[in-house]
């Protein structure tokens, strides 16, 4: 290795002994080679780490030395990893101090590690914004390898006792173990480093990455490890010599205040019109590809900018949601430019400026990251940037690729229909008799269809080549290949050994983190330069039996009651200010990152999982995107507005009931053949419509708006179960469906009397609204339970809701319980 590699083994790996000395093992052995005078000097987990290395990882064992002297560093490695360290988690340079053993057996070090809570505290019950006064539970996470599994991506309320933590923290360890004995000894060491750096993520992701005196603990191991190798990264491509690295070491003004890093954020703009703006011919198929391919191009334009600026693939912090940052060496503005006009003209000539990117960099100098009212300061100044950068699409080109690539006329002419899918003109593909689809929406219909399939993704790294002319309507490869990267999707483990010969990529294991399989190790071996890995791509849509994707038609048809689409927009509430200040004084880069992998493994992880569980329980939910923060579902409307109420109460467990996180959800409800891009705007303003809820004046969220309504969450839960009691008492006890209307529009007059009465400014908090709606409601409640006889189970529900029209919340929503009722009770021969 050289001095650059080793510097990144041993900044990743630093802490690995960490998770060892938890296991409760003896390593008197260790004690000796070492001498007891080194455990209270650099600490004990140092050793642990170097052995770990040496014993483990052979082929790096050159990192070991530095990594033993991470806490009292000599040369020039170890003191660069001892100030990522520090600067990582922004902790003090005593942070992990720990107590010395007395006796060469190890009993006693197993006790030192016994000093404060042991396990990884949720990152989620930390979060406070100033509208939140209760305390969340103190919950944990699982010690267990990573899966996504309701058992283990779900905090326990506690930490377990000590017997099963220790067994689970020997598990652990065996599992990484296991994993490093069975890497390739081929491998060079880009394909080492990144598999090593996915077997972390399976294995570290629920261990604490400091327990001696942080009393809960909630930077895992694994955030911890690769924002430190981050850090020492940018730090050596700085420039730094060592002088200036000791001046940082020692906090020395003016150089623990001089900018040598910088936060970069890369947004991909124009989603919402290239994944929406669909008719609905095949828009079922199209959609899957889009959503990926929107997801690759993210992908690729955070691995375009690490080998721009030489970085290692640790630096990509986040990459998802259309959206990445890195962590970078300070650049000045004529590299900033470049990079932005490259990416232009690689979009623009790729996309005919549909999609843009804008590039945004914020400063940081070391106090920056060490101080959390400075480092919010920087995250929201990068966010103001990159606000700044959307309002100045392709400004980075001259004006003469400007009028060619945006300016000159577009289309062919002609009498050629356009595109059946997207509706634009362009050289297109005949897919099926009927259907004329351009060259682009066809290469995303059989990027869906392959992905349905797909067991492994395989991201090859290939030199970047420009179309020789704007290619507006370009397929998917053809962006890819722009940006340097090439996709190939693998059905069958068989068919990975074809991949050795493709030159070097990342294999990804879909949707499981199983990823050391035979065929894949095989594969990787042979090549040399492939490293193994996985990633969740929130990969669930319905299917028909024949074993393609359902169309909307089917999906409309597929619940109870009307037919009908549920369209589902969902995302989590003031997420800008729970990243920004949300942590109050405990933000740091690890912490932002922890709270940036708890998301992504909810939202791309778990709801994957959920979605697959409904569609195999035969109610069909198209997953359209689910990544970031947000969601975008589709289904039968009635399975939809169930779907959302398990959502949002698996995300209430998964944040450990933390009143400051909470989400928001925008349902719409419409026809099969409605076009694409009016029902997502349709769902996107119920979505704004629910931001806009407001209890006692406060603006608080916490959402849902359906048919034109914008309700709480438990008022909704209590809307849907009336509605669905209702809708039983139609179908089973003979309450007659007339009823449904006559409360629809006893429930109107209630509604027309509230507006009546917020316009006259005589509505106090709580307070029920006198009507004619009153003497209406007790007349026909009254002679339709005369009618039904008072001893049937339908006349006792009515008499039940005719006491409880008296409250508020009850009577306030009756129009909408009515309408629902109706809905699910609605009658529709099969077209």
């Amino acid at each position: 290795m050289d001095a650059f590699q080793t510097l990144l083994v041993a900044s990743l790996l630093h802490d690995l002994g960490k998770l060892w000395q938890r296991t409760g093992e003896h390593h008197s052995e260790r004690y000796a080679r070492y001498g007891p005078e080194t455990y209270g000097q650099h600490g004990a987990h140092a050793k642990w780490s170097a052995d770990a290395v040496e014993r483990h990882v052979p082929a790096w064992q050159t990192a070991a030395q530095p990594i033993l002297q991470h806490h009292r560093p000599r040369e020039r490695i170890g003191r660069l990893v001892a100030l990522a360290d520090r600067l990582s988690a922004a902790e003090r340079d005593d942070t992990e101090t720990e107590r010395p053993a007395a006796l060469p057996g190890g009993g006693a070090l197993w006790a030192a590690a016994r000093f404060g809570q042991r396990q990884l505290r949720s990152v989620f019950c930390r979060i406070r914004l100033d509208h939140t006064t209760a305390s969340p539970e103190d919950a944990c996470w699982p010690l267990a390898p990573l899966a996504f599994r309701d058992d283990v991506l779900f905090p326990l309320p506690g930490p377990v006792d000590e017997e099963t933590e220790r067994t689970s923290y020997q598990r652990l360890w065996q599992e990484l173990v296991q994993g490093l004995s069975r890497l390739p000894e081929s491998l060079d060491f880009e394909a080492r480093f990144v598999t090593v750096l996915h077997l972390l993520a399976r294995t570290t992701w629920c261990v604490p990455s400091a327990y001696y005196q942080q009393a809960t603990p909630d930077i895992s191991l694994y955030d911890h490890l690769r924002t430190t190798c981050a850090l020492a990264a940018a730090l050596e491509r700085s420039g730094l010599d060592d002088q200036t690295l000791d001046s940082l070491l020692a906090r020395r003004v003016p150089e623990w205040e001089t900018p040598r890093l910088a936060l970069l954020a890369a947004d991909v703009t124009g989603v919402q019109r290239f994944l929406y703006t669909l008719t609905a011919a095949r828009a079922a198929r199209s959609l899957r590809g889009r959503s990926f391919f929107l997801q690759l191009v993210t992908e690729a334009v955070g691995r375009w900018l690490l080998r721009q600026l030489d970085l290692p693939i640790v630096n990509l912090l986040y990459a998802g949601g259309g959206r990445c940052y890195l962590l970078a060496p300070l650049p000045s503005e004529e590299q900033l430019t470049a990079l932005r006009r490259q990416l232009d003209r690689i979009l623009l000539a790729t996309t005919g400026g549909e999609l843009y990117l804008a590039l945004a960099a914020r400063p940081l100098a070391c106090a920056d990251l060490t101080e959390a009212e400075r480092f919010a300061a920087a995250w929201n100044d990068l966010h103001r940037a990159l606000q700044d950068a959307k309002t100045r699409k392709f400004s980075a080109l001259p004006a003469s690729e400007l009028t060619t690539g945006l300016f000159s006329p577009r289309g062919v002419g002609g009498p050629e229909p356009p595109c059946t899918v997207c509706r634009r003109e362009g050289a297109a593909d005949q897919l099926e008799e009927d259907l004329r689809v351009c060259h682009r929406c066809s290469s995303l219909v059989a990027l869906g269809s392959e992905l349905l399939r797909a067991r492994w993704v395989f991201l090859r790294e290939v030199p970047p080549v420009l179309p020789q002319s704007p290619a507006e309507r370009a397929p998917y490869h053809v962006v890819l290949r722009a940006l340097g990267s090439e996709l190939r999707l693998v059905h069958d483990d068989a068919d990975l050994g074809a991949l050795a010969s493709l030159g070097r990529g990342t294999l990804l294991r879909v949707d499981s983190t199983d990823f050391l399989t035979e065929p894949a190790l095989a594969a990787a071996a042979r090549s040399g330069c492939i490293a193994l890995g996985f990633a969740p791509l929130a990969n669930a849509v319905p299917l028909e039996r024949d074993g393609t994707i359902m169309e909307f038609a089917s999906i409309a048809a597929s619940g109870t009651g009307a037919t009908g689409l549920g369209i589902l927009r969902m995302d989590v509430d003031d997420l800008g200010r729970i990243f920004a200040s949300g942590l109050g004084e405990q933000l740091s880069l690890s912490r932002l990152a922890s709270l940036s992998s708890g998301l992504r493994l909810f939202f791309e992880g778990w709801l994957t999982e959920k979605a697959r569980q409904w569609n195999r329980q035969g109610k069909p939910v198209y997953l359209v995107y689910s990544g970031g923060d947000d969601v975008f579902a589709v289904g039968h409307w009635n399975t939809v507005a169930r779907f959302a109420q398990e959502i949002r109460a698996d995300f209430r467990r998964f944040t450990s009931q933390n009143p400051a996180l909470h989400l928001s959800a925008g349902i719409a409800v419409v026809p099969e053949h409605a076009p694409l891009y009016q029902t997502a705007d349709e769902a996107k303003d119920a979505l704004e419509a629910a931001k806009q809820r407001r209890e006692d004046g406060r603006l608080v969220k916490d959402a849902v708006t359906v048919f034109g309504r914008t309700l709480s969450w438990p008022a909704y839960g209590a809307v849907a179960a009336r509605a669905a009691e209702l809708a039983t008492a139609v179908e089973e006890h003979g309450l007659p469906r007339s009823l449904l209307q006559a409360l629809a529009a006893i429930g109107r007059l209630y509604e027309d009397a509230y507006r009546e009465a917020q316009h006259r400014r005589t509505l106090r908090p709580g307070q029920l609204v006198y009507g004619r709606w009153m003497w209406l409601a007790a007349y026909t409640l009254a002679r339709a339970v005369e009618r039904l006889g008072t001893a049937t189970p339908a006349a006792r529900s009515l008499t039940t809701l005719r006491d409880e029209l008296t409250r508020p919340e009850v009577i306030g929503t009756l129009w909408l319980v009515s309408r629902w009722a109706q809905l699910l009770t609605r009658k529709e021969e099969p077209s």
